[in-house]
C-alpha cells in the first residue's frame, strides 16, 4: 500500500498531498483537478489511485476539491463560481510548490476539471486533459439527460440549474454553457489529451496551432469509470499512459528534494472548526466541532452513500455537519475503507463488505475526543450499515436512516435503484395508475411496461416467500426491538416514490406497523425525496428532519 497522503489547506480548500516516494523525486509535481457533480463523485477514488501511482513514480501530487465544493468552504453569495474554480487551479499549483519546492507543475484534469486546467494554465509546464468538456452547452445538456435517466429529474427553471447533486445559479450555468475550449488563446508547451470525440480532435489541432506539442490517445475504460461509484473501475490503461507520458516528458530529478513538513490543518466555516483526521486502519475523515468555549458531548457520524465519497451527494454531509456545529453538535464524516480517501487493499462490496469495524473505529475515535452520545446517519447503503451497527454496537444511541434501499442484503440482489420506470415504490406505481398523465405516457410508449411489471412481480414473490418467521427477518426485527428496548432511537426517512418503502413493508408490515410498534422507532414518508438526496429540495427535507430527530 502507498504511504498515506497528508492533508493540506489553502484558500478555504482541503486537499491531500501525496509526497513523492520510490525513486528520487522529480523536479516536476502534479496537481489533479477533479470534475464537479457526479463526475467528481465517480472520479474521486480513481483519481486517488492515480495520485498514488504518480507519487510512486517520483511526482509529488496534490488532489483537492474546487472552492465551494467537497470539504471546502462555501463561496460568498454572488461570487463568480467559474472564476473561483479557475483561480483554485492556480492556488492549488502554488500550494504544491510551497509544500514541496517542485520547480514546475503539470495539471492533470478530468472532465470539467480538464477544462478548468486548460483555462487556468497556472504557469504549468504541461497539461493532461482526460475527457475534457470542450463545449459547455453540450455538457449541460448531457447532465439534464443523465438526471432524468438517474431518476431525479433535475431542475432548470431560469434561476437554478440542478442535476445529480450539482446545483448552479443561472448566471453560472450560462457562463458554463458558453465555454468552448477550441477558442482559448494560449496553452502549455506540452499536452497529453485522452478522449474519444470528434471535438477532441478539433481541440488537439487547435492546441497544436498555438504551438503545443500535443499527444493524443483514446480513452479505454471511460464508460466503466463513470458507472455509479459503488461499481466503477479506474481506467488503468489510461493511468499507465499518463504516468509514462510524464516520465518521458519530465525526466529530470530534483537535485535537492524537500519532503513536506507535517502541519496542523483546519478550516473555519461560520460557527465551526474542521480538521482532517485519520484513525483506525488509515481511515480518512473530517471532524467538525462547534467553534467556541462549549464542549459538546454529542456527535453524529455520517456514513458513505453507496460508494460515493464522504461529503455526500450534493454535499449533504458537509451541509449537515456545519449546521449541527452551529447548534452545538460535533460530527465526523469519513470514508469507509476502500472508498474516497480511505485506502484498502481488500476487494469491497457496497453491502457485503462489513462496515462494523470501520464504524467501531470511528466511535472509538470520537470517544477518545470526549464524545460519547453517538448518532449514525446514512443514506442508501449507508443507512443499511448504520442500522446494522446499531444492532451490534451498544455505543450507538441513535440512527437516522434515509432511503435504506436494503434492510436485508442477499447475494445476487440488484444494486440499481431508482432508474427511470423501474425501481419506484409499489405505492408510487399504484398512485400513478390513478393519474391520467400515466396513461398518456403509456400510450406514447414512454413507460417501460416490461421493466415495471418485472419489478412488481419480483416484489410480490419476495413478499410471499419471506414469512415473518424467516431467520433473517426475525433477526432484523429482533435486533431492532432489542435496540429500542435498551433506549436506542431510530428514524426511517423514506421517499414516497422510493423502493426503500417496499423494504419497510416487506419486513415490518404495511406502513411499517411492526417498526412503529416500538418506542423510539419512527418512520416518515415524504413525497418528492429522491433516493440519494441529489436534489436540493430533498436535502432540505432531510436536514429539517435530522434536526427534529436530534431535538435541535
Amino acid at each position: 500500500m502507498a504511504p498515506l497522503a497528508r492533508p493540506v489547506a489553502f484558500e478555504g480548500c482541503f486537499g491531500w498531498l501525496h509526497p513523492a516516494h520510490g525513486p528520487m523525486p522529480r523536479k516536476v509535481g502534479v496537481v489533479i483537478v477533479p470534475g464537479v457533480g457526479r463526475d467528481a463523485r465517480c472520479g474521486h477514488k480513481p483519481l486517488r489511485l492515480l495520485a498514488e501511482q504518480l507519487a510512486g513514480a517520483g511526482f509529488a501530487t496534490l488532489r483537492y476539491d474546487h472552492p465551494g465544493q467537497g470539504d471546502g468552504l462555501e463561496l460568498a453569495e454572488g461570487q463568480d463560481v467559474l472564476e473561483a474554480w479557475t483561480q483554485g487551479v492556480a492556488q492549488a499549483a502554488q500550494a504544491l510548490r510551497d509544500a514541496t519546492g517542485v520547480a514546475e507543475v503539470v495539471l492533470v484534469g478530468l472532465r470539467l476539471g480538464a477544462t478548468l486546467a486548460a483555462l487556468a494554465q497556472a504557469d504549468a509546464a504541461g497539461l493532461v486533459l482526460l475527457a475534457p468538456v470542450i463545449l459547455g452547452r453540450r455538457w449541460l445538456r448531457e447532465l439534464k439527460v443523465a438526471a432524468v435517466l438517474g431518476g431525479t429529474g433535475g431542475r432548470d427553471d431560469g434561476e437554478v440549474f440542478e442535476a445529480e447533486g450539482l446545483s448552479l445559479a443561472s448566471d453560472t450555468a450560462a457562463r458554463l454553457s458558453g465555454l468552448d475550449l477550441t477558442a482559448i488563446h494560449a496553452t502549455t508547451p506540452k499536452v497529453l489529451m485522452i478522449a474519444q470525440t470528434e471535438a477532441s480532435d478539433l481541440l488537439g489541432e487547435h492546441l497544436k496551432g498555438l504551438g503545443a506539442d500535443v499527444a493524443r490517445a483514446d480513452f479505454p475504460g471511460y464508460d466503466m469509470l463513470f458507472e455509479d461509484a459503488h461499481s466503477n473501475r479506474a481506467p488503468t490503461q489510461v493511468f499507465d499512459r499518463v504516468a509514462a507520458w510524464l516520465e518521458a516528458s519530465f525526466p529530470e530529478r530534483a537535485t535537492d528534494p524537500r519532503q513536506p513538513l507535517e502541519a496542523a490543518v483546519e478550516l473555519r466555516p461560520p460557527g465551526a472548526v474542521e480538521r482532517p483526521v485519520r484513525f483506525g486502519e488509515g481511515l480518512a475523515g473530517v471532524l467538525c466541532q462547534p467553534d467556541g468555549d462549549h464542549e459538546p458531548r454529542r456527535a453524529v457520524i455520517f456514513c458513505n452513500t453507496g460508494g460515493d465519497p464522504r461529503v455526500g451527494i450534493g454535499g449533504f454531509a458537509v451541509q449537515a455537519s456545519r449546521l449541527l456545529a452551529r447548534k452545538g453538535v460535533a460530527s465526523l464524516r469519513f470514508d469507509f475503507a476502500g472508498l474516497g480517501d480511505s485506502p484498502s487493499d481488500a476487494p469491497i462490496h457496497v453491502y457485503e463488505t462489513s462496515r462494523q469495524p470501520d464504524l467501531a473505529a470511528a466511535i472509538s475515535f470520537l470517544n477518545d475526543e470526549g464524545l460519547s452520545d453517538i448518532t449514525l446517519v446514512g443514506a442508501c447503503a449507508g443507512a443499511y450499515h448504520a442500522l446494522a451497527a446499531a444492532r451490534q454496537d451498544p455505543r450507538v444511541g441513535a440512527v437516522f436512516a434515509i432511503n435504506a434501499a436494503k434492510l436485508i442484503w442477499r447475494p445476487g440482489d440488484s444494486l440499481a435503484v431508482g432508474r427511470r420506470d423501474e425501481g419506484k415504490s409499489t405505492a408510487a406505481y399504484k398512485a400513478g395508475f390513478r393519474q391520467p398523465e400515466t396513461w398518456m405516457r403509456l400510450l406514447k410508449g414512454q413507460v417501460d411496461v416490461g421493466a415495471v411489471a418485472a419489478t412488481l412481480a419480483r416484489r410480490l414473490v419476495a413478499r410471499w416467500t419471506r414469512p415473518a418467521n424467516h431467520g433473517e427477518v426475525a433477526a432484523l426485527r429482533g435486533g431492532m426491538a432489542a435496540f429500542a428496548a435498551r433506549g436506542g432511537r431510530a428514524h426511517l426517512l423514506v421517499g414516497l416514490d422510493d423502493p426503500s418503502l417496499d423494504e419497510v413493508a416487506n419486513y415490518f408490515g404495511p406502513e411499517g406497523r411492526n417498526w412503529r410498534a416500538h418506542d423510539g422507532l419512527t418512520l416518515s414518508v415524504r413525497a418528492g425525496i429522491d433516493h440519494g438526496l441529489a436534489l436540493a429540495f430533498s436535502r432540505r427535507i432531510a436536514l429539517a428532519e435530522l434536526q427534529a430527530f436530534l431535538g435541535l
